[in-house]
């Protein structure tokens, strides 16, 4: 849906790939949180990985860039995620769950789980 050139790295955080989106159109940083109602303060927070946006301001953020709400949303739950258990040691299990309930597993490949 965005006319954006696709970003290959999907596993930057949440805020260094809105930044790349933002710099990309050459915006500066205070016309999109004008645009999306936002303080100019919290979005460059956001942009430094030090805050994560609402709900509410990751779907405006989304319109703005016209893309898939669904996908800045789950990219907003991945670093909710990253944030507060990255360096657990059941993380690994965790995403396996959650793989194995999504059904993800299409290649054949299923990592072994530990045991438990």
């Amino acid at each position: 849906m965005s006319k954006l050139a696709p970003i290959t790295q999907n596993s930057l955080p949440l805020g260094e790939w809105l930044r790349h989106l933002r710099t990309e159109l050459n915006l500066p940083l205070r016309v999109v949180a004008e645009a999306v109602g936002m303080d100019l303060t919290h979005l460059h927070k956001i942009e430094l990985g030090q805050r994560l946006p609402t709900e509410d301001q990751a779907r405006k953020l989304a319109c703005y860039f016209k893309m898939e709400e669904k996908d800045l949303l789950a990219r907003r739950i991945v670093e909710k995620f990253r944030q507060e258990f990255a360096d657990g040691p059941e993380t690994t299990e965790a995403i396996l769950l959650l793989a194995e309930e999504a059904g993800i597993y299409t290649s054949g490949y299923r990592p072994k789980r530990a045991a438990r």
